[in-house]
């Protein structure tokens, strides 16, 4: 059987094509599920990714939840200007680091 060079690589290039999708579609849902959050939903979010997504880091600040992707990717999500977020850590005998 004789191949040629070109129908080789564009065999290749069908088979991957697929595999490269889903690895990059595996990142879009969880930026995706941000782009209609509002500041309460995004905390909600960060609360659930904490386990579920720990590759992605978020933190609060006093104007913004803040969300950081493996990939470099922020996205910030403003808080509401007439209201104010409170955390209570649940230590008893330790603060938190």
């Amino acid at each position: 059987m004789i191949v040629r060079k070109g129908s080789l690589v564009g065999l290749l290039f069908l088979l991957l094509t697929p595999v490269i999708y889903s690895l990059q579609a595996a990142e879009k849902p969880a930026e995706a599920k941000l782009e209609r959050a509002d500041a309460v939903q995004a905390m909600a979010i960060a609360n659930d990714w904490r386990w579920s997504q720990p590759n992605i880091r978020s933190y609060l600040t006093p104007q913004e939840v803040v969300f950081k992707f493996p990939d470099g990717k922020v996205k910030k999500i403003p808080l509401p200007k007439d209201k104010m977020i409170v955390a209570i850590a649940p230590f008893i005998q330790q603060t938190h680091t």
